[in-house]
């Protein structure tokens, strides 16, 4: 369930939230002002101006979206107006993340085609570009080092791709990123745009917003 608050009180809000959770359960999604917080995949980022969460994201990603695992979607934002679908998908790694800095290229090149390969199953892919950015991996551990309560996730790797989804000509992009949480563990979140290939230079000034305000926040520590 999510939940809206006006920014006046929304930073006080979570502050509260944060406070009570101890060994309560999770506390729901929260949006503040323009804010989206997580706390059980802990990372936050801002909503791009024109664009609003979809009351129903598994009627919305089978219609614009159906390779789109419903249960890993955390946020769907979607803009009427230029028929774009952003999805924020997320899920915990026992791993703790440290290890991911010992795993070789080929590690995240499996998962990229892993990617790749379950995308061909549900459409017509016409083009899949990747890079890897595995240094990155470094980059954001001195991050949360810095400041494990706020801090800048760095992307693994990111994708471009155009598809044809029931005839119509899509342009798709996500990045993925990894960072530590809960202490001792690893979290994975990818970002990604989805909208007719006509619209993607429109659309992608959002994505790239919502990328840039991504924080992590391990509140475990």
């Amino acid at each position: 369930m999510l939940q809206r608050i006006g920014r006046c009180f929304g930073g006080l809000v979570v502050l509260i939230t944060i406070a009570l959770w101890g060994c309560s359960t999770i506390p729901s999604p929260l949006i503040v002002g323009n804010t989206y917080t997580n706390f059980e995949y802990e990372f936050s980022l801002d909503l791009p101006r024109g664009w609003t969460p979809a009351d129903d994201q598994e009627k919305v990603l089978e219609r614009y979206a159906r390779w789109v695992d419903e249960d890993l979607a955390s946020l769907v934002l979607t803009n009427t107006e230029t028929q774009g679908l952003i999805a924020v998908m997320n899920r915990k790694e026992k791993q703790a993340y440290p290890r991911y800095l010992q795993l070789d290229e080929h590690h995240w090149e499996y998962r990229i085609t892993e990617m790749k390969r379950r995308l061909e199953v549900e459409v017509q892919v016409l083009s899949y570009d990747y890079h890897i950015y595995k240094d990155n991996l470094v980059a954001t551990q001195q991050n949360y080092f810095v400041s494990q309560r706020a801090f800048k996730p760095e992307k693994v790797f990111g994708v471009d791709t155009r598809i044809i989804e029931n005839t119509e000509k899509k342009q798709m992009t996500f990045e993925w990123f990894l960072f530590p949480c809960q202490k001792d563990r690893s979290c994975q979140t990818i970002i990604m745009l989805s909208c007719p290939e006509a619209n993607y230079e429109t659309n992608r000034p959002a994505f790239e917003h919502v990328v840039a305000t991504l924080r992590g926040h391990d509140y475990y520590n």
